[in-house]
Parts: C-alpha cells; sequence; structure tokens
C-alpha cells in the first residue's frame, strides 16, 4: 500500500512530463537571456544587425517580470492540477510556437554573433552551450508533437529506432540527441516529403552549431 501512494506522484510526473519538458526550456532559455545582458557590455559601440540582436534581448530581460508569470503560472497550474483542462492542449502548442521562433531567433542571433569582432569569447561559447540543449529538447518535441497529431490520423510522419510498434515521447528525444554523435540523423526517418524536409532542417542546424562551436575554438586556439 504504502508503495502504491509513493508511485502516485511519480505517475502523475510521468503524465506530466510535457509539462516539465517546458519548464526545462524555460530554464536554459532564461538562462540564454541572462548570460547575454551580463555580457551586453562587450557589445558597446555595435550597430547594424548585432545591435538589432541586443536589442531584442534586452527588451526580452526588461520585460521578464511580464512574461515570466504569463509562462510559468499556467505551466505550475496544469503540474499541479489532478485532471487535464480543456484547454491544455491549446496552451501547449501555443507554448511550442513561442519556443519554436525564440530557437529561430537565437539561430539567427548565433550566427550574427560569431562573425562580429567586439563579441566576447564567453558570450558566444555560452550562448553556443545553452542553444545546443534548448534546440535538441525542441526538435524532439516537434517530432513527437507533429508525429502524434499524424498517428491519430492513422498516417505517422516518422519511423523510429524503438521498442514497440507506436515510439514513446523519450524515442523522439533519443533520436533528435543522437544527431549531434551521428554523421547523419539516422535515429528518424521521414515517411513523407514534408517529414524528411523538416529533418533536413533539423540537420542543417545541427552542423550549423557545431561549425559555429568548431570555429570559435579554433579562434580560441589561434588567439593564444
Amino acid at each position: 500500500m504504502t508503495g502504491q501512494h509513493r508511485s502516485t506522484p511519480v505517475r502523475h510526473l510521468l503524465s506530466r512530463w510535457e509539462i516539465l519538458f517546458f519548464l526545462a526550456v524555460d530554464i536554459l532559455l532564461g538562462l540564454q537571456v541572462f548570460f547575454f545582458n551580463s555580457n551586453i557590455q562587450s557589445l558597446a559601440g555595435i550597430h547594424g544587425a548585432v545591435a538589432v540582436l541586443a536589442w531584442f534581448e534586452s527588451f526580452v530581460a526588461d520585460h521578464a517580470y511580464a512574461m515570466a508569470p504569463v509562462i510559468l503560472l499556467p505551466l505550475i497550474y496544469l503540474l499541479c492540477c489532478p485532471n487535464k483542462p480543456a484547454w491544455e492542449r491549446h496552451c501547449l502548442d501555443g507554448l511550442g510556437i513561442y519556443i519554436i521562433f525564440r530557437m529561430v531567433i537565437q539561430l539567427i542571433g548565433l550566427n550574427i554573433l560569431v562573425f562580429d569582432s567586439l563579441t566576447s569569447r564567453f558570450l558566444l561559447i555560452s550562448q553556443l552551450l545553452l542553444f545546443l540543449p534548448y534546440s535538441l529538447l525542441v526538435w524532439g518535441w516537434i517530432y513527437w508533437r507533429l508525429d502524434t497529431f499524424a498517428r491519430g490520423r492513422n498516417h505517422p510522419l516518422f519511423s523510429l529506432d524503438c521498442e514497440g510498434e507506436k515510439p514513446r515521447p523519450i524515442d523522439y528525444f533519443v533520436a533528435s540527441f543522437s544527431s549531434v554523435f551521428s554523421a547523419s540523423i539516422s535515429a528518424i526517418k521521414g515517411n513523407s516529403a514534408r517529414a524528411r524536409v523538416l529533418i533536413l532542417g533539423h540537420g542543417f542546424l545541427i552542423y550549423d552549431v557545431m561549425g559555429l562551436t568548431l570555429s570559435r575554438a579554433v579562434a580560441l586556439v589561434q588567439s593564444r
């Protein structure tokens, strides 16, 4: 009886894995904004695209007091709520669109910063180290969400290397993270042209981030 009571909170958290996912992603995103604004003085005298990026990140940081409750309060409520309210799916999909938008902005920003001679070494390295797990988590969620929707219509978008016929949520994240350690994204395959284009976009992002990291590492070695 005691074991059953102890396992109930664990089962509840497992059933709310998507909420925990969004909380983890928001923490990574918050750390990116924090480290960027902590080193923003290294971008003094900037102009052009870098100035636009600095303005955007400063705007997000300055309005975090308003944005944080809007994002965190619904997530905390959904995490604690014993039943799933009708609006949960719409809320989480809305947050999903937001984190995808921020991922695109962060990727553009990283490509801008790597070519800016005024950018401090710590700023770019910290942004790269935080962006990589952030983007891999987001891509895992994208795969899961789109495939779950498609499977509901009996037209799965992806084929994964997994134990059962129906992939678990963790299988999509494993496929996303395995792309870092493989020359190609082989853990997940598209069943349609659109799905394959999506995987191609994921591969482009990974190669871009790894290329930026390598170029920064080479620059650090050459500067010594």
